[in-house]
């Protein structure tokens, strides 16, 4: 669909039609998408581009409903919750100091704020506000970055980075608010309950980066995607030496947090993944699967969700360039480069590529619409066809994120 008329209004660029008699039809807001911005996480309105949420957010809640952000003040951080869906103000807290937004609970009801230099420090001050205020203050030794919140809200999963004054590994620990002390993670017992804690000298420490992470609410598990260094050593390596042998392959693997029960498991990925380019890996959860893709390798990989081992692989042309999945009902898309694989969701193979005029910036879909970020701007999308059904401007757009429903 072509645009001829272009009317900028607050910065925001929005698309106008005329009907036979000359006059401005009106435009529908369409849905609600969640997008990266130069300047942060905002909504805009799909058949506009409006911005629903100004200022720009530096933190989203799980499912995206709430965004959140900080209004420096005299010696002091104002915390801000706003509805995704609606632009207003839902919450305010003010903590003392200049902390920044490190983790927020799934309904918004915490947040953690943490101080200090981001390259590399010797101590580090965490503040865990509600909407009443301040709940905690604790100062601990180390580089330590929160995470997640437990379920219960009493505990915070951080990454405790190593050595702290130049990390170049680091260990995912839990941080008791209560009593203020870093502890190991459990180990999983069978189906997945506690057993004990990690022995110690057995804490996994990772020398690789976290590159996507999805968080599936009714688990209650964050999934985690890293790639990192082969020399890496998951925690049954450290107490089952040799475990791993004839693996000395393994680059990228995503790491399944429990923050209901607390432990960890990691569920390596197969060889290809994580050698080539960073962007091109992706990660998105589905019902009771978890997909993976390398586009630049062209491989795709399925976690059972719940058993936690990788239950389908599957080759697909490679396309360079960053890339993004969207799951939903029958079909998944993977957007990267300037194409758009739509795989099966049955069978994992590839049934239609589908060919955009810009480089992808990011992928969501709904029950009717697949979006799909183009640079400065959106295009709307036929999930069954791929044909273009609108196109709407949003300045500075680095990715879509989701739909608000």
């Amino acid at each position: 669909m072509k645009r001829r008329e272009l009317l900028g209004l607050g910065g925001i660029v929005l698309v106008a039609s005329c009907g036979s008699d000359g006059r401005s039809s009106r435009v529908e807001p369409g849905e609600l998408l969640a997008v990266a911005v130069a300047d942060g996480l905002t909504v805009v309105e799909s058949g506009t581009g409006r911005r629903v949420v100004a200022p720009s957010a530096a933190l989203a809640t799980a499912d995206g409903r709430r965004l959140l952000s900080t209004v420096a003040e005299s010696g002091a951080s104002r915390v801000v919750t706003r509805n995704a869906a609606t632009g207003d103000v839902v919450a305010q807290t003010t903590v003392r100091g200049a902390g920044r937004l490190a983790a927020v609970a799934p309904d918004a009801g915490l947040v953690a704020l943490v101080d200090g230099d981001p390259a590399g420090r010797r101590e580090t001050t965490i503040v865990v506000a509600g909407p009443a205020g301040e709940r905690h203050r604790l100062t601990l030794p180390g580089f330590v970055q929160p995470e997640a919140f437990s379920s219960a809200g009493t505990s915070l999963f951080v990454l405790d980075m190593l050595p702290p004054e130049h990390p170049d590994h680091y260990r995912v620990r839990v941080l008791d608010l209560a009593a203020g002390q870093l502890n190991a993670l459990n180990l999983p017992g069978e189906n997945a309950g506690v057993k004990v804690l990690v022995p110690e000298g057995a804490e996994e420490e990772m020398r690789g980066e976290g590159r996507q992470a999805v968080f599936d609410a009714r688990r209650e598990r964050l999934f985690t995607l890293y790639s990192h260094q082969p020399d890496h050593q998951h925690v049954r390596d450290l107490l089952q030496p040799g475990a791993r042998d004839g693996k000395p392959d393994v680059h990228a693997f995503v790491h399944t947090l429990s923050v209901a029960d607390g432990w960890a498991v990691c569920v390596d990925l197969p060889p290809s993944f994580g050698t080539g380019a960073v962007a091109g890996l992706t990660i998105a959860q589905h019902a009771d699967e978890v997909w993976v893709a390398d586009a630049g390798k062209g491989v795709l990989a399925v976690i059972n969700a719940d058993a936690l081992v990788v239950v389908h692989e599957q080759a697909f042309p490679p396309v360079a360039g960053g890339a993004r999945l969207a799951v939903s009902g029958s079909a998944a898309y993977l957007a990267a480069g300037r194409q758009v694989h739509v795989f099966d969701v049955g069978t994992k193979e590839v049934r239609g590529t589908w060919s955009l005029p810009g480089e992808a910036k990011g992928v969501a879909v709904s029950g009717t619409h697949l979006y799909v970020g183009q640079p400065d701007g959106v295009h709307r999308l036929d999930p069954s066809t791929g044909a273009r059904t609108a196109t709407v401007k949003v300045p500075g757009l680095t990715a879509v994120e989701r739909v608000i429903g």
